[in-house]
């Protein structure tokens, strides 16, 4: 089955006839990021089954994003693009916010003439599930992990910091641009000379649509529309209360 903007459709042959197809694996890393050896590693054995162009991308919290992919399918000059979202188990909230990355996609992107297609019937789970059971016959292997970690001094330790910014990795912040965002924060914390803010990835925040969001804690501000050349006046506002981001402060504080 093929989805289409919400609609169901046929693929138009002639598109991918004449310009070439690629099918990107939607993915949605989990709370503990991405596992990027593994995505590869499924990307590896995805292409050894099968002739033809096959790529990545996430949903959220991780680039390239699908707004990438499908950027990236246009200036290579194709003509559709089949997304397969992949989980175990099935994940209504990736299928559908598959297709509202679509929608945005297309109404930002007038003009690009580009087929995009959506797979639902992937049944990864059958597959898994024989896995399962077949390996339910097996003894498995020695667990010989230590339990250092969980009483690991590293690990008790609150990094020293005024302020906490959290930013935004929901699918509408990275669409636009909260990736290079959080890593441009990133690195500009790690360069500040002293009083440098703990920067911290977070699910959606809510008010996407303002994205890429920051949120100032404790002072209770809000930063929307930022860009990576917007990393180090924001630190410094922090740093050194240099208030450089006043145009794009939408929340001045728990007050406001």
């Amino acid at each position: 089955m093929n989805v289409v903007g919400g609609a169901l459709s046929a693929p138009r042959e002639e598109h991918s006839g004449r310009r070439g197809r690629r099918t990107v694996l939607v993915l949605r890393p989990t709370v503990s990021g991405v596992d990027e050896k593994s995505a590869e590693r499924l990307l590896r054995e995805v292409r050894g089954h099968r002739d033809g162009d096959v790529t990545l991308a996430y949903l959220d919290a991780a680039t390239p994003t699908l707004h990438d992919a499908l950027d990236a399918a246009v200036a290579d000059g194709l003509g559709a693009v089949l997304l397969m979202p992949v989980a175990v188990p099935r994940d209504r909230y990736l299928i559908t916010w598959t297709q509202k990355a679509v929608a945005n996609w297309r109404e930002t992107r007038a003009g690009a003439d580009l087929l995009v297609t959506l797979d639902v019937d992937l049944d990864a789970e059958s597959a898994v599930a024989a896995a399962v059971a077949s390996a339910c016959d097996g003894t498995g292997s020695a667990v010989t992990a230590s339990p250092a970690s969980y009483r690991s001094p590293a690990w008790s330790v609150i990094e020293p910091h005024r302020d906490h910014v959290l930013v935004c990795r929901g699918p509408r912040c990275m669409a636009f641009g909260a990736g290079p965002v959080y890593r441009a924060l990133t690195a500009a914390a790690k360069a500040a000379p002293q009083h440098a803010p703990m920067v911290t990835a977070s699910g959606c925040l809510s008010p996407c649509n303002l994205g890429p969001l920051a949120v100032v804690y404790p002072r209770g501000e809000w930063f929307a529309g930022l860009d990576p050349d917007d990393a180090k006046a924001l630190v410094a506002d922090l740093v050194d209360g240099t208030d450089e981001l006043t145009d794009k402060r939408v929340r001045g504080g728990f007050d406001d």
